[in-house]
């Protein structure tokens, strides 16, 4: 029974995915011909999340196949409980609830940098040098694929950080 129970977050998971695949074909027949189709992103990452179910599904069954451990061996494999950290939870949750009104304020650029940041040294990260440039650039690679790959539109913040967003875009040549 336990190993059916590890098998049903996966499983709940792909019906999901396989419904609402289902549904987004209805997004189809508002497609201009010769470009994507509003259906195409959202069948991709549905798609991903079904294959990524089947792959976990089949490579749990999998393990099951093999001879079981027995029980004194597995008591003295068995790795230590692992440290919990509620309040570093707690600040992650935090900056991500203050994440999206944000937004409309510091714009996506700056207020994603700033959430990037803010997330890895909440997760204990120390080195300010590889944070600045993986906050940044993380950001940039953001506002690139969703600017000119996926077309969407990002929110340009108010005042001075609406100046940044607006500088952003003409240096990626988005109008």
């Amino acid at each position: 029974m336990t190993r059916l129970r590890e098998l049903a977050p996966y499983a709940a998971l792909l019906a999901a995915a396989a419904y609402l695949y289902s549904k987004a074909g209805a997004f189809a027949a508002l497609a201009r011909p010769g470009q994507l189709g509003p259906d195409a992103w959202p069948k991709a990452i549905l798609g991903l999340l079904a294959f990524v179910c089947v792959v976990e599904i089949a490579r749990r069954a999998w393990s099951w196949r093999r001879a079981p451990v027995p029980e004194a061996r597995r008591e003295a494999d068995a790795e230590p409980e692992p440290t919990r950290y509620p309040r570093l939870l707690a600040g992650g949750i935090a900056i991500t609830a203050l994440y999206v009104p944000g937004l409309e304020v510091l714009g996506f650029f700056t207020c994603t940098v700033i959430y990037l940041a803010a997330f890895m040294w909440i997760g204990r990260y120390r080195s300010i040098r590889v944070i600045a440039a993986s906050s940044i650039v993380g950001t940039l690679a953001f506002v690139f694929v969703f600017m000119k790959v996926v077309y969407v539109s990002l929110p340009l913040g108010m005042g001075p950080f609406r100046s940044i967003s607006t500088w952003l875009l003409a240096f990626f040549g988005i109008h």
